[in-house]
């Protein structure tokens, strides 16, 4: 799949400056550009990409797309606003791959139900998905200018962290389904309340043709409020509660050899049948109904869904049970924390044999009353019978005052590290948690033989 860059500078209206040819890959990063790749130069909030014109060129660039006419050999298209303009050539690019295209956005669960969703399409067509964290306004027109000929669809996961960014990414994907997995406390302080998360999740709706189908979930505060916008478009629900389109029942979590199995019955269509997931917790089976329900729409069978459910293996970092190096369990969801996503794994955590500890690493973006939900949630954790609480950062203070007895606040990594290898005797489970700026991993790592290797 290729396009010209002439074609590619009536999308972007922009001027070719130079010989025309086709470019069939693109690149932002002359670190990672490959040979015939158009850079597309961004100006960011840190580095200014049209002062790597250069590099590009030496590193085998075919063209670039700049703001301003550069002093290079290469053939150039030159713009008003290359950010803009890279998301204009994703959506051209997805319109010529002729792609079925499923969006995913939510508080909590968004890149766990992406990989469900794309295990579950892979098993008999070549399908694209988000990987790491590109999902933001620049993510995701990178992972669009990924798709290829042999692409039969699409999985994009969409993040935000302020108004309009989910309404940005959305318009130039278009998808064909679009999820919501839920409203949770995550970067509130970019949307003032937890109804502003829900309005801004509800930006992805709107993105929908006519032909498009909604998935939102029915045991959400906010389902409602989504319905509304929807409006006329199909909505497919999905969750615990009554009346849900699809849901579970039987549902039953154990850890056997090390590893967590969640089984459940999943009701679709009037037929029911048992799945085997490979990860931890009643959140994760809701997710498997989201990613169900997202498989339905785009007409795959339910034999189909149960193959690639049963495939899914934890993601990095998301409640993956370790063997501690004194023999008990650690369990690493350090990837990221709301609050939301810290009961989810307390109540995995209170399944689990061996003596409840939780190092918990403050959560970050949580606005103006950060205090008072770190104050909320050592309350919590007290309440669901943790026997230690161990913090690290600022905010977390407030949790292990309000948990009492039993709770530390360390001011350091180092100390936290240097006390649980004093403390810990092998008959204990502890759960790592926090948001990345707390890089807890490293406690997982501190804990654990051979980590991530």
């Amino acid at each position: 799949m290729e396009m010209l860059l002439s074609e590619i500078a009536i999308v972007v209206d922009g001027d070719l400056l130079g010989k025309d040819l086709a470019v069939s890959s693109f690149s932002i990063d002359t670190r990672t550009l490959a040979k015939a790749d158009l850079y597309i130069a961004i100006k960011g909030l840190v580095f200014d990409g049209h002062g790597f014109v250069d590099k590009a060129e030496i590193a085998g660039a075919s063209a670039v797309l700049v703001e301003q006419q550069m002093d290079t050999q290469l053939p150039q298209i030159v713009v008003k606003d290359s950010h803009l303009a890279l998301a204009e050539v994703a959506a051209a690019w997805k319109k010529k791959a002729k792609v079925k295209a499923v969006a995913v956005t939510g508080s909590n669960g968004k890149t766990t139900v992406k990989e469900m969703i794309a295990s579950i399409v892979n098993i008999d067509a070549p399908v694209l998905f988000t990987k790491g964290n590109l999902n933001n306004d620049i993510g995701v027109p990178l992972t669009l200018l990924k798709l290829h000929e042999q692409h039969q669809y699409a999985v994009i996961e969409m993040g935000a962290n302020h108004v309009g960014e989910i309404a940005y990414s959305s318009h130039y994907t278009k998808p064909d389904v679009a999820v919501i997995t839920n409203v949770g406390a995550a970067h509130i302080e970019g949307f003032g309340s937890l109804e502003g998360v829900a309005k801004a999740k509800g930006e992805i709706i709107a993105s929908l043709g006519n032909e498009g189908v909604a998935v939102l979930n029915k045991d959400d505060a906010f389902y409602d409020f989504w319905q509304g916008i929807a409006k006329d478009r199909k909505i497919v629900s999905f969750g615990l509660a009554k009346g849900s389109d699809i849901t579970a029942s039987k549902i039953e979590v154990d850890l056997q050899k090390g590893q967590f199995v969640t089984r459940f019955e999943l009701l679709a269509e009037d037929k029911a049948i048992t799945i085997e997931l490979a990860l931890a917790g009643k959140h994760n089976v809701v997710n498997a109904l989201a990613a169900a329900a997202s498989c339905l729409s785009l007409g795959i069978k339910l034999k189909q869904i149960k193959q690639g459910l049963e495939k899914m293996q934890p993601v990095t970092g998301r409640l993956q049970p370790l063997i501690g190096k004194k023999g008990g369990l650690v369990i690493d969801d350090s990837y990221n924390a709301n609050p939301s996503s810290v009961k989810a794994a307390l109540d995995v955590l209170m399944q689990c044999e061996g003596k409840p500890w939780f190092v918990m690493g403050a959560l970050a973006e949580m606005g103006q009353d950060s205090e008072k939900k770190h104050k909320e949630l050592g309350e919590l954790i007290k309440s669901m019978n943790v026997v230690r609480l161990l913090t690290i950062g600022s905010d977390a203070e407030s949790t292990s005052k309000a948990f009492g007895i039993g709770a530390t606040f360390f001011s350091s990594q180092q100390q936290l590290i240097a006390f649980l290898e004093q403390q810990l005797r092998g008959d204990e489970t502890v759960l790592v948690k926090g948001s990345r700026s707390q890089k807890m991993e490293n406690i997982v790592a501190a804990l654990v033989t051979d980590f991530r290797t």
